[in-house]
């Protein structure tokens, strides 16, 4: 009899230990909810990812326009050798992407906090680093990209975009969240913050392997958001129609 108790307690002792390994194992592959379990910054908790897969530049008052990147955290066993930077498409009647041009904002080896300034031309559609001469084809509606820049043959794919349909393992690798609204001093008056995770298949699903805060943008909607939005336009003019009816 007393064996058989013994054997129950451990019994139950080794499903405790299962079950709490399960739950740290769950809560460390858990994908983050809100900016704050990416940045851990105070104030930007009530943040959460806009489904977005491209912005538009919303700074577009002059011939020439600028919007300024800053390259917010880095947390990745291939930071160094891991480029962010932006691309031009144009989508096909069958919703398929077509990339038009690329332009890298930053190289692996640049540091935390560096920033950047993206010149347009809104006339051409061409875009450059301030101060460089290397004009791109981009236009004023574009995706992120990370490009990882090691040689050799350790690494399995080349480029994370911000559309999922141009990733190799067909993936999501970004987040973007709308932070136009905010006042939190650390994100340095950005209104978007692009979050990558450069892992494939979904990696460790931390996307903090390259964070770039991005002013004088704004997050394209998705289309099924556009869709729900029209939807509910169309249902307020239809219970508008029918109260004039009556």
């Amino acid at each position: 009899m007393q064996r058989t108790v013994l054997g129950n307690l451990k019994i139950i002792v080794l499903m405790a230990v299962l079950a709490v390994g399960t739950f740290m194992v769950s809560q460390a592959m858990a994908i983050p909810s809100t900016l704050y379990d990416i940045t851990e910054f105070s104030g930007t908790d009530k943040y959460k990812d806009t489904g977005a897969e491209a912005a538009y530049l919303t700074d577009t008052d002059g011939t020439t326009d600028d919007a300024t990147a800053f390259l917010m955290l880095e947390i990745a066993g291939w930071k160094d050798t891991n480029a962010f930077g932006i691309y031009g498409f144009t989508t096909d009647a069958n919703g398929d992407i077509s990339i038009t041009g690329m332009l890298e904002v930053f190289s692996g080896s640049e540091d935390a906090l560096t920033s950047k300034t993206i010149a347009f031309d809104v006339s051409t559609g061409e875009a450059w680093i301030s101060g460089t001469s290397n004009k791109v084809s981009i236009g004023t509606t574009f995706g992120f990209y990370l490009h990882d820049e090691r040689t050799g043959t350790d690494k399995q794919y080349d480029y994370w975009y911000s559309h999922t349909s141009l990733n190799e393992d067909d993936y999501d690798h970004v987040m973007i969240f709308d932070t136009r609204d905010n006042t939190v001093n650390a994100l340095l008056g950005s209104d978007i913050i692009v979050a990558f995770e450069d892992l494939p298949s979904g990696g460790d699903e931390d996307f903090r392997d390259m964070v770039v805060g991005i002013t004088d943008v704004a997050p394209v909607p998705e289309p099924a958001t556009i869709l729900l939005f029209g939807a509910g336009l169309l249902g307020i003019a239809g219970f508008a129609r029918r109260k004039v009816l009556k």
